[in-house]
């Protein structure tokens, strides 16, 4: 008798291990079938579990895309709820083929549900911001639009320019600032975007004067690229006033008509600080010598090459007036046929409003100046270069070095 009932029990638990191996076997069968994304898998699929959820949504939207929507789409997509209530697309779709029949209410709820089942991937949250923008909540979709860009930074190219429009029109831009409150990682790569694109100066300037920074000063990339801008729209003020606000208090420290006129501070080759570079044949850099008052001074060194030097510029913001240019330049074994300048010109005009002497050959430390005026008209902002001087090709042949301190720019009273 035991040995019936355990034969029994043994049968029976074979019976149940075979039951869930088949079903096991099937519902792998189904989501292989599931996972190849065509419509002939899909029915393969099904075939094998008739609920197999993915199946379900992929045949049930295939067919609400028909137009007419094919009226098993629903049926479809519902069972494709019921089978898995965590696809957010399934949701999706059956909200889209409800708005579509005039059920906006149905399908917003269909939405906000599956906007609650997060983390969102990047078909859901382009889904639910198209829906949002057809239901004119813009906010909505901005903030799904937000997420979309921070998961998939290449939808940028299709969506900043869909940003600007709203930056540009002044009854849609209050919905940027969110954004402009608490800048998500993508706003760096949309204001760069801006910048280049917005037809208006005035959205640049409202997108960078806007935008909260915790009390710390721009990143210099943010503050030259609206700089860029300034300068191409030849902003002079703003575009002085703009550098001014990006200053910290060493570098205000460097203020004058010439800013940093010592020597002393980093060059940032951004704004209304120094320009400089080094092209082949020449070093030009700040450094430690003897006989400054800051410790360092500007650095000229020629190798012999051949070149156009003109790498060392600074833009100035100078009223009409009368002025003098200042400094100090020692030369070591200077070997150039008319010698390195200091000129001063209006900007985009060819006319010199000062040039110091030339500097060549030998000699200490010693001052120099040279008294120019800027002119009441066409000259809104000037700049001040140094230059190697020559006509013809050999002239630009030079070796040795050249050092600069103390430069300045002070007003002079007219008698």
């Amino acid at each position: 008798m035991q040995g019936a009932i355990k034969a029994i029990k043994g049968g029976g638990l074979l019976l149940i291990v075979g039951i869930l191996a088949w079903r096991a076997l099937v519902t792998d069968l189904a989501d292989y079938y599931a996972e190849q994304e065509t419509l002939e898998a899909d029915t393969g699929a099904l075939r094998w579990r008739s609920d197999q959820p993915t199946a379900l949504y992929r045949q049930g939207q295939a067919l609400s895309e028909r137009d007419p929507p094919d009226p098993k789409a629903e049926s479809l997509l519902q069972a494709a709820v019921w089978a898995n209530p965590t696809n957010a697309l399934a949701y999706l779709g059956l909200a889209e083929l409800w708005q579509r029949a005039g059920l906006t209410e149905k399908a917003t709820r269909l939405v906000v549900l599956a906007d609650g089942l997060g983390p969102l991937r990047p078909p859901v949250l382009a889904r639910s911001a198209a829906f949002w923008l057809q239901q004119n909540r813009l906010d909505l979709t901005l903030a799904r639009w937000s997420m979309l860009l921070r998961t998939r930074p290449a939808n940028a190219a299709r969506l900043y320019p869909v940003l600007l429009q709203l930056a540009e029109n002044p009854a849609t831009r209050p919905l940027l600032q969110p954004f402009l409150a608490n800048p998500p990682e993508w706003w760096d790569g949309f204001f760069a975007y801006a910048v280049v694109n917005a037809i208006q100066l005035e959205t640049v300037t409202l997108l960078y004067q806007q935008r909260n920074r915790n009390e710390a000063l721009p990143e210099a990339a943010e503050q030259k690229l609206y700089l860029d801008r300034l300068w191409k729209e030849e902003r002079w003020l703003e575009a002085y006033l703009t550098w001014l606000g990006g200053l910290d208090a060493r570098q205000q420290s460097g203020l004058g008509n010439v800013y940093n006129g010592s020597f002393d501070l980093p060059i940032t080759n951004l704004g209304f600080d120094w320009r400089m570079t080094s092209p082949r044949g020449t070093t030009v850099e700040t450094i430690e010598t003897y006989n400054t008052r800051g410790g360092k001074a500007l650095h000229i060194s020629f190798n012999g090459e051949r070149v156009h030097f003109q790498h060392l510029y600074q833009y100035l913001y100078l009223e009409p007036g009368s002025y003098q240019l200042q400094g100090r330049a020692r030369v070591d074994s200077l070997h150039a046929e008319r010698g390195l300048r200091w000129r001063l010109r209006c900007i985009n005009a060819k006319t010199i409003l000062a040039e110091s002497e030339p500097f060549v050959g030998s000699d200490d430390w010693r001052n120099f100046k040279v008294d120019f005026t800027v002119p009441e008209r066409d000259c809104p902002l000037q700049w001040l270069r140094l230059e190697l001087e020559g006509r013809a090709e050999l002239e630009f042949e030079a070796r040795g070095d050249a050092w600069f301190d103390d430069l300045s720019i002070s007003w002079v009273e007219e008698n």
